[in-house]
């Protein structure tokens, strides 16, 4: 299967590296802003000094973004360092916080009504002054920045002690350059990593991280579904092959979702914990979870570790993880109840149908498969020796053990030895 382009909205692959070393490569540059990756978000940082409410319209229409929101120290952090690497000299920025007035009850916000916390032990005398690197939010005393009546009503990020993050309140009409923050649009490659054969398709193992829904409509595409795994003797085999692949894979998502408490495989509607034909365990519970619980709401993965059996796990939808699809082979037509025989490399099927050899050849065809190559095969039975004491005659039949009666012979009327398969 050739490999697939997925236009999401998800982190970079550095994203598995610390924050640290993520900002310092800026994603895209001009002469004008440049754009980091940071936690599946892109900041662009816009060198054009505008009021903060030009910079909250500019992120808007032109960037399709908002004001950053830097509700965390890690995103602090992070914003200070990438102010530091800069191909141009920035000190401060806008940043999508602000309060109505300096009477305002509820001080200053961000734009998801989060709380931008401001108190005397939040705020630092001078740049001079000993950090606390724990610290959030940090302030600076903006004593070199006169305020009008207007207030200073509008914060800003500047960087101290060369990439140290502190906030600042200043009057919303100075002219600063800003932080834009939107979803990071990445293309990220999907690639399948091995296939198992089991029940009557295929599994097909991918590479490449997705949440349950867009890995839902990468599998429909490419004529598929997200796998239902319906026995034991799958889930063991996909376990392995997630344990082999390269890289070894830990968790991948199936075809499985549930609402208030429904779990339901997307495929055929079916609960996943309905009997079915194809279940191959007695007195025991199926399907094995991991905690043998199951949450009200959520989507399925297959969960897989070196000490464990491959269970199945509930997770939050929005997840990023690898996935599995499942391809029928077109022997579900047949509308067997049971699932055909087979080995590690094909099913067989028992055509109960008198043909000659070019016939069932073409039969097989038809099938999309080839007449079957048998270098041996055990049946039940036991072949008897008998010699008559007169003639010296010696004879041979089968008996059917169960039964003790002789096997008939299909090239006579009578028991003998010459059998067909």
């Amino acid at each position: 299967m050739v490999d697939f382009i997925f236009l999401i909205l998800c982190i970079s692959e550095v994203a598995l590296a610390s924050y640290h070393e993520q900002y310092r490569i800026p994603h895209a540059t001009s002469d004008r802003w440049e754009s980091y990756y940071f936690n599946e978000k892109e900041y662009i940082m816009q060198n054009l000094p505008v009021n903060w409410e030009n910079a909250k319209i500019i992120c808007r229409g032109h960037h399709n973004g908002s004001l950053a929101t830097i509700d965390t120290k890690d995103k602090a952090e992070f914003l200070a360092e990438a102010l530091s690497e800069l191909q141009f000299s920035i000190e401060s920025v806008w940043v999508g916080a602000r309060r109505d007035s300096a009477d305002d009850p509820e001080g200053y916000r961000w734009s998801n009504s989060v709380e931008l916390r401001r108190t005397a032990a939040d705020v630092l005398n001078n740049e001079d002054q000993t950090i606390n690197f724990k610290h959030y939010p940090m302030w600076l005393n903006r004593t070199h920045i006169p305020v009008n009546e207007g207030g200073a009503d509008c914060v800003a990020v500047e960087r101290v002690n060369h990439d140290k993050p502190v906030f600042l309140d200043l009057p919303c009409h100075l002219d600063r350059p800003f932080v834009c923050e939107k979803d990071a649009h990445i293309e990220v490659r999907v690639q399948e990593l091995r296939s198992v054969r089991c029940r009557s398709g295929l599994y097909h193992v991918f590479d490449g991280r997705l949440d349950w829904h867009q890995a839902a409509a990468y599998c429909v595409l490419n004529k598929m579904t997200l796998a239902n795994i319906a026995t034991a003797k799958c889930l063991k085999k996909l376990g392995l092959t997630m344990l082999k692949s390269r890289p070894s894979i830990e968790s991948a998502w199936v075809g499985a979702k549930g609402a208030l408490g429904r779990w339901t495989w997307i495929d055929t509607g079916l609960s996943i914990f309905a009997s079915t034909p194809y279940i191959d365990v007695r007195n025991a519970v199926w399907p094995p979870m991991r905690h043998n619980t199951i949450k009200q709401n959520g989507c399925l993965q297959l969960d897989r570790h070196a000490t464990h059996s491959p269970v199945f796990m509930e997770a939050r939808c929005e997840r990023k993880m690898q996935f599995i699809c499942y391809q029928a082979t077109g022997i579900a037509a047949l509308r067997s109840t049971l699932p055909p025989a087979s080995d590690d490399n094909f099913y067989y099927i028992l055509v109960r149908q008198l043909l000659y050899w070019q016939h069932a050849f073409e039969n097989c065809q038809r099938m999309n498969g080839t007449l079957a190559t048998v270098e041996h095969i055990w049946i039940s039975g036991h072949l008897n020796m008998t010699k008559d004491p007169v003639s010296d005659v010696t004879a041979y039949s089968w008996w059917n053990p169960a039964t003790s009666k002789r096997v008939p012979d299909p090239k006579g009327d009578f028991p003998g030895l010459y059998l067909t398969i």
